[in-house]
Order: structure tokens, then C-alpha cells, then sequence
């Protein structure tokens, strides 16, 4: 299946999960849990990183967020009893999110995996399986798995506030209906989208190097969406939050620069920012609700939720990475070199 197949695909698979999220979660939200850690790499990473803040705001309790190597025995100081480590691995094969997670159990920590398919290696270690039940994703460069294991943590989140009483049944279900909202929203911001990247995909393919800026409260999906670009166009790609941008990045820009912004109206200053770097590079183009008209600006009807707007910014950077590539003559769905964890015994081989 294409990249875009599986795009499609999400929202239906973002449902099933919400009606399946009580049998999911029956087991974990039952513990007596004080912190959260979540790790993993890359998207997973990226994953954990969107969502944090909402997951706090909802158990009301701390969440961290690390890459696997930055676990080590420090991480987990005192009484971990109460403590829930959770290992995210799309393939459910990484070596490195399989030892953090190892470390965390020698530390006493509650052990939950989310990978992407049922029997993973990550699975070995954990108290609590929570299979991220999006489907079958071959392409390399994972989107459906970003939004569904973004979900699946917010799910967590919401069933822990429920159990505990932080939620009434009532608030979690309006909770759920704002989800839903997202989900069915998905397709229309889709369809805006690939008008956008047909438009304007022959300047993207030409693109030598790519700044995403975005605003903090969508800064995991601003580095996700320059992962995605860098695994799939194979130039140079960085992702800033908008304060970081301007404090220093911005000297790097010229006339060879694409940027792109995301604009989720929380920053004032994006048209101020478009207007200075315009006079640098012509190859800028805003992404949002209130983008004004042109050809390189992709405005749409996002809802912009606080929490779940995570659902709609970066639909059109993955349709990017989908339908842009082919004009370079690359596969965007295969990894350049499809061995390549093997060689360098990053993964476990699944047979």
C-alpha cells in the first residue's frame, strides 16, 4: 500500500480504537500510578513528546518523555513501584526502547508496551500488552502508526482521569466525542491538503534543504514532520519551535531555503516573520487556519482544538512526503537501504 492508502485509512482506524479503548486499558488503569514515562525513537518518540502535556492535564499527574538512550538508572531514583514505564516500537522490534525498558524493570517500574503489531519484541518485558491497533503498516515512513499511537496515549491518559475520578464518566465521554470530531475532520483537511501538494509539489521536489517551524504546542508534531520529510525527500530537513527559530536559526536562511510554517494562530508573529524572511527566500509557505490566500499557503478549516489539533497540522506535510517524492525518483514507502537495522543490529529481524 501507498502512504496515502494508509492516510486514508486513519481515521476509521482512530475509531476503532476509541470503541475499543475499555478493554485496551481495563487492566493498567486500574494501578495506583503517579508518574508516567514514556520513551521510544523517532516517531515514537515524537509521539510521546505531542502528547505529553495533554496526558498530564488529564491524570494530573507527571509525565516524562525520553529517547531510549537517555534512560539509564538515574532516571528511576526512590520508589518506583508507582511508576509506569512505556515503550513505544511502530515495528516492536527496537533494540534500544527493548533496554530502556529492561532498565526500568530492574528499577521496579510498571512495565506497559505500545508497539504496532501483536507478539513484538517489546512485548517480552511488559505487565500491560497495549497493542496500538492501527493495521498493518509496510511503508517505511510510518503515518498512520503517529496518529494512532498519539491517540492511544491520550486514550490512557483519559482512562486513568476516568478511574480515578479526575473525569466523570460524562466529562471522559465528551472527551471522547471532541476525538471523534478530530477523526471525522480528518478526511477534509486531507482532501485541502492534496490540492495544496499538487499545486505547489514540482517547487517542493526541488527543495535543497527544508526548515519546519512550528508552535510549542504542536513542537513534537514540527519534528515529526521534519523526520518524515528528511526519511522521504532525502535532503536536508529541521524542525524548530517558533521562539527557537528566531533566536538564532533564522541567520541560516537564504535564497536556496525552503520554509515552511505551521501556524496554529497561537503565535502572533508568523505574518511578521513570512515578511522578513520573504525578502531572503520566495520559498516560504504557511500552513493554517488563518494562512492568507496564495497558492503557497495551504489555508484550511482546522478546528484547532487545545489538545487534538495534533490530528490536523500535519496531514499535509505526510501528503508531502507521499506524492512529492516520486518527482525525485524515490519510493517514499521503502527505506533507501531496506536492511539497513540489520547491518547495524538496531532491530530485531521479524521473520
Amino acid at each position: 500500500m501507498r502512504i496515502q492508502d494508509y492516510l486514508q485509512e486513519t481515521p476509521a482506524r482512530m475509531n476503532e480504537i476509541m470503541e475499543q479503548a475499555d478493554e485496551i486499558f481495563a487492566e493498567v488503569r486500574t494501578k495506583d500510578i503517579d508518574r508516567i514515562v514514556v520513551t521510544g525513537s523517532g516517531t515514537s518518540f515524537h509521539s510521546g513528546l505531542q502528547v505529553q502535556k495533554a496526558m498530564q492535564h488529564f491524570a494530573g499527574i507527571r509525565v516524562d518523555v525520553y529517547y531510549p538512550f537517555e534512560i539509564d538508572e538515574q532516571t528511576f531514583i526512590g520508589d518506583n513501584s508507582r511508576t509506569l514505564l512505556i515503550g513505544i516500537s511502530q515495528g516492536g522490534s527496537s533494540y534500544s526502547t527493548y533496554n530502556a525498558m529492561k532498565t526500568a524493570k530492574e528499577k521496579g517500574c510498571l512495565i506497559a508496551s505500545m508497539a504496532g503489531q501483536e507478539n513484538a519484541l517489546i512485548d517480552e518485558l511488559a505487565d500491560f500488552i497495549l497493542t496500538v491497533r492501527c493495521g498493518e503498516e509496510l511503508a517505511g515512513a510510518k503515518t498512520k502508526g503517529f496518529y494512532c499511537t498519539k491517540l492511544n496515549l491520550t486514550l490512557l491518559a483519559l482512562q486513568l482521569a476516568r478511574e480515578t475520578g479526575k473525569l466523570s464518566k460524562e466529562q471522559y465521554e465528551e472527551e471522547i466525542a471532541e476525538l471523534r470530531k478530530s477523526s471525522d475532520h480528518f478526511l477534509k483537511i486531507y482532501d485541502t491538503a492534496l490540492q495544496w501538494v499538487e499545486t505547489n509539489k514540482e517547487k517542493l521536489a526541488e527543495a535543497k534543504e527544508i526548515r519546519v517551524v512550528g508552535t510549542s504546542e504542536i513542537y513534537g508534531d514540527t519534528l515529526e514532520s521534519a523526520l518524515k520529510m528528511l526519511e522521504t525527500l532525502r535532503v536536508p530537513v529541521t524542525g524548530y519551535e517558533f521562539e527557537e527559530f528566531v533566536h538564532g536559526i533564522y541567520n541560516a536562511v537564504n535564497e536556496n531555503s525552503t520554509l515552511i510554517i505551521l501556524d496554529t494562530g497561537a503565535e502572533k508573529r508568523v505574518e511578521k516573520l513570512r515578511n522578513v524572511l520573504s525578502d531572503w527566500t520566495e520559498h516560504i509557505y504557511v500552513i493554517g487556519k488563518d494562512a492568507e490566500e496564495s497558492s503557497q499557503n495551504m489555508k484550511a478549516d482546522f478546528i484547532n482544538h487545545p489538545y487534538y489539533k495534533t490530528f490536523e497540522y500535519i496531514i499535509p506535510i505526510q501528503l508531502i512526503c507521499a506524492i512529492v517524492p516520486a518527482l525525485k525518483g524515490v519510493n517514499p514507502s521503502i527505506p533507501k537501504d531496506p536492511q539497513f537495522h540489520m547491518k547495524l543490529e538496531s532491530k530485531k529481524f521479524n521473520k
